[in-house]
């Protein structure tokens, strides 16, 4: 049977500690000695182990926590930059009710967790409601089409596996690229398809802010210089409506 690399390095370990021992013993013919030394070596096993198992391992597993997230993080940053944020800036042109999250979201560069958290759980708790009829629906679908291997090409990460709600708003792209597109003509499509599709861009719309407003959370501890670029490029604020606002803050 052959042995494991592990049992071989056990086996090897424990040969050269007798050794050790053996050569100590030759040397300086103080067996005393060596019973004395490996009497305390083994009472500061136990510590050792606690040290190890506890202390180290803690740190190794946060350390590997870390950098799994901030892989996590690349991924998500490469979606909004390919994908997400033009999706987001064109949903959003159609939500009937904007203005309330740019009101929310207009000094987003100010924001610390507490005013993050705050916007999260009121964006999780809004009803949103995207004036479809209004939508360009050949033009939605020939965009998300353009960017469905892309998409997919992100699910086969492994970065994402632990993070659920991003792996879901990859989901819902393309269950409204596929939706779209099995819909030839949208002159023509019944109420039923009508409302499955509004009802979809809305799911899709909620979870894309949602997931942008988490990544803007996590630059800001992060990687700040790119949290500024993502504050100033806000996809959440028609321009207007900003310039409006400044000017009224302004005065």
């Amino acid at each position: 049977m052959r042995l494991s690399f592990e049992a071989k390095l056990a086996v090897l370990l424990i040969i050269s500690a007798i050794a050790f021992y053996v050569l100590n013993y030759f040397l300086f013919r103080d067996l005393n000695f060596i019973e004395r030394y490996l009497l305390a070596q083994l009472g500061f096993l136990p510590i050792s182990v606690l040290l190890v198992t506890l202390v180290l391992n803690k740190l190794m597993v946060r350390r590997e926590k870390m950098e799994r997230l901030e892989k996590l993080n690349i991924v998500v940053g490469t979606f909004f930059a390919e994908l997400g944020k033009d999706l987001l800036r064109y949903l959003s042109k159609y939500d009937k009710k904007i203005e309330n999250i740019a009101r929310d979201l207009m000094n987003v560069e100010n924001f610390d967790d507490s005013d993050f958290e705050r916007v999260k759980t009121k964006l999780v708790k809004r009803k949103y409601d995207i004036d479809i009829e209004k939508i360009n629906l050949y033009e939605l679908r020939k965009f998300l089409l353009n960017n469905k291997e892309f998409a997919i090409s992100l699910l086969d990460n492994p970065a994402i596996i632990e993070h659920e709600a991003f792996t879901e708003l990859l989901w819902n792209v393309l269950h409204v690229t596929d939706e779209l597109r099995r819909i030839p003509s949208f002159e023509n499509i019944d109420r039923e398809d009508y409302l499955d599709i509004k009802g979809d861009l809305e799911k899709l719309y909620k979870l894309l802010i949602y997931e942008w407003i988490r990544y803007v959370q996590y630059l800001r501890i992060r990687h700040h210089h790119i949290f500024v670029y993502e504050a100033k490029t806000n996809p959440l604020i028609p321009h207007a409506y900003h310039v409006k606002k400044r000017k009224l803050i302004e005065e």
